[in-house]
């Protein structure tokens, strides 16, 4: 550190230096050659400022440039891996569709696909949905509409965690809005594992909100016709389905190299708009 100040100051001083002896010498020839002292002074001025102006510029362009460019962009599609299995399929390799809904493939899902999926089966129970939109969401994925009435009646909360427990702060979050905008019913959507403190704050009679898992996720898909259920397999398993999605942009993530430590993490494809990052 104290070598990299050394050199710093050195560098400013032999500036500092250089710079004012060179306007002297380039005044001094000048004039020896007939211009008059102030003119030769001054032509020199104007070209030291232009010359600084352009240097400005060039580092100005440069450090754009250098700031836009990817973080060691991989050419090959990201890696899918599945919770639990040996399951990590290449780029260069075909990924069988599925045929059949089951609980682990509900699991597989990343969170945009199942928050997709939440809301085509309350869509096909007969309500109108309406999304929050990407970004914080204040504890609401979507509203849940009456058709009929187009009165506002629940609100829902998707959780497709798989790296860890859902914890009761999002189960409070979701009755505080049930409550403070006085809706008939909470509703938490998840693929994973809820925390004991969220089990039982959502047995509590005085709780709105309902939870809802895998298992009633699968038991609801398999009420729909032969036809709608292979509808939302073509539609929800493509070859990203588990590609995470960024929570602020909605578009997928892509995996990346980071420069200095050489660690694989998932970055925004509106980088560097979006700086959004996540493990791998």
């Amino acid at each position: 550190m104290g070598k990299r100040r050394s050199r710093a100051k050195r560098k400013a001083s032999f500036v500092q230096e250089f710079i004012p002896g060179l306007v002297v010498l380039l005044a001094m020839f000048l004039y020896l050659n007939g211009v008059s002292f102030d003119k030769a002074f001054s032509y020199v001025a104007a070209g030291m400022v232009f010359l600084l102006i352009a240097l400005v510029a060039v580092w100005f362009v440069r450090g754009s440039l250098k700031s836009s460019e990817p973080v060691n962009l991989k050419k090959e599609q990201p890696r899918l891996r599945k919770k639990g299995s040996s399951l990590n399929i290449a780029s260069n390799e075909s990924i069988a569709a599925p045929t059949k809904w089951s609980e682990e493939l509900i699991a597989q899902l990343e969170w945009r696909a199942f928050e997709k999926l939440c809301i085509r089966l309350w869509q096909e129970k007969g309500f109108s949905v309406k999304e929050t939109g990407a970004g914080a969401d204040g504890g609401v994925d979507f509203y849940l509409y009456a058709t009929a009435t187009e009165q506002k009646i629940g609100a829902a909360q998707c959780k497709s965690w798989s790296k860890r427990q859902i914890d009761v702060k999002v189960v409070r979050e979701l009755q505080g809005v049930v409550a403070s905008e006085q809706l008939k019913l909470g509703l938490l959507m998840y693929s994973g594992k809820l925390s004991k403190t969220a089990e039982e704050f959502i047995a509590n009679p005085a709780v709105s909100v309902k939870a809802r898992g895998n298992k009633d996720i699968l038991n609801e898909i398999h009420k729909l016709d032969a036809e709608k259920q292979t509808q939302l397999l073509n539609e929800l398993f493509t070859e990203d389905y588990q590609v995470p999605s960024c929570p602020k942009c909605d578009v997928k993530l892509v995996e990346r190299t980071a420069k200095k430590t050489g660690n694989t993490f998932w970055g925004c494809t509106n980088f560097p708009r979006c700086r959004f990052t996540m493990r791998v």
